[in-house]
C-alpha cells in the first residue's frame, strides 16, 4: 500500500511539473517604423577628352566627338504622388571652345528611375536631364544608372580655333520636381 501511495504521489508530482513546463509566458513590444526621404547621387568618373578632329572627307564638317562612358547613380525615396528630377548645369564662367556647344543626354534604365528629358545644351542654368524619378535605386556597378552622353557639337566651323582647350565643371543635382 505504501508503494501504491508513493506511486500516486510521484505521478501527481510529475504531472504538476509537466504542466508547469508547458505553461506559457508572453510579452508584447511596439515597433515604430519610418522611411526617411532619401536623395543621394554620384557619378562614375569623368568622360574622356572630347577632341574635334578632321572629317573623313575633305570639305565636310569636322567630327562631333562624344563620350558615353559615365553614369549617374542615385537612390531616391519620395512621398506618395511626388517625384524627383535630375538637372545639369555648368558654372557661370564655363564655356565650350569657340564654334562649339556641349550637349548632354541622360538615359535612365527605366522603371521608377525616371525618363530622359532629351538632349540639352549645357549652360549655367540648371536644366532637366531626367524627370519622373520616384522611389528607386539605380545600382552601383560601373554601368548602372542613367548613362551620360556628352557631345561636343561644332556649331560654326569658321569660329573654331586650333589648339583651344576648355574645361568645364558639370554639376548634376537630384532634387524634388517642381
Amino acid at each position: 500500500m505504501k508503494y501504491l501511495k508513493l506511486t500516486v504521489v510521484g505521478m501527481a508530482l510529475c504531472l504538476g511539473i509537466a504542466s508547469l513546463a508547458n505553461a506559457q509566458a508572453t510579452a508584447s513590444q511596439t515597433v515604430a517604423m519610418q522611411v526617411n526621404a532619401i536623395a543621394v547621387l554620384r557619378v562614375t568618373g569623368n568622360p574622356a577628352t572630347l577632341i574635334v578632329s578632321a572629317p573623313g572627307t575633305p570639305g565636310d564638317m569636322p567630327t562631333n566627338p562624344s563620350d558615353s562612358s559615365t553614369y549617374a547613380q542615385y537612390t531616391s525615396t519620395v512621398p506618395s504622388g511626388t517625384d524627383r528630377r535630375l538637372t545639369a548645369n555648368w558654372g557661370g564662367t564655363d564655356a565650350a571652345p569657340a564654334g562649339c556647344a556641349l550637349s548632354l543626354t541622360a538615359t535612365p534604365q527605366g522603371g521608377n528611375r525616371g525618363t530622359s528629358a532629351g538632349t540639352i545644351t549645357m549652360s549655367a542654368t540648371a536644366q532637366n536631364i531626367v524627370t519622373g524619378i520616384r522611389s528607386c535605386r539605380t545600382g552601383t556597378d560601373p554601368t548602372d544608372g542613367a548613362q551620360l552622353t556628352y557631345q561636343l557639337v561644332v556649331t560654326d566651323e569658321e569660329a573654331l580655333v586650333a589648339g583651344e582647350n576648355r574645361t568645364a565643371t558639370v554639376t548634376l543635382t537630384l532634387t524634388a520636381a517642381s
